[in-house]
């Protein structure tokens, strides 16, 4: 019986561990997407970091000034959810604590090709659907 506990949480521990995976291949890299006739670009890199690009100005990244504080974008991926999730992460660097949190799911419709609705606005829940607010990016590299 306590081999039986033991593989159980072993399981358990191994499908947590999975399913919030660190960034791989199929979302790292730099899109472009379209919203409301404005384009913009997202960075995804393998270690984890997240850079926006819109309208010339840059959110994100290992080091941005977010409200006067020295900060970084990091994003997740939960696999384990239907549509996955993606969370973009806000991070004090020097306090190394977190700032806020974006939430959105994410779609991706081939390897060039991702959709992704998010949550704005200071709404704390994640969107469950595409229907609002979703843009289409186009993988540029």
């Amino acid at each position: 019986m306590k081999i039986l506990k033991k593989l159980s949480f072993a399981l358990v521990a191994l499908l947590l561990l999975f399913s919030f995976t660190a960034p791989e291949g199929d979302y790292v890299g730099k899109w472009k997407g379209k919203d409301k006739g404005d384009i913009g670009f997202l960075t995804l890199s393998s270690d984890g970091y997240a850079t926006f690009e819109f309208n010339g100005q840059t959110m994100g990244g290992k080091s941005y000034n977010h409200q006067g504080v020295n900060a970084a974008m990091k994003y997740t991926v939960n696999s384990g959810m239907s549509p996955k999730g993606i969370d973009f992460i806000i991070i004090d660097n020097k306090a190394n604590k977190e700032l806020g949190r974006l939430k959105g799911i994410i779609n991706m419709k081939s390897r060039n090709e991702m959709q992704m609705a998010m949550t704005f606005g200071g709404g704390t829940g994640r969107p469950t659907d595409f229907s609002n607010d979703a843009i289409v990016f186009d993988r540029v590299k």
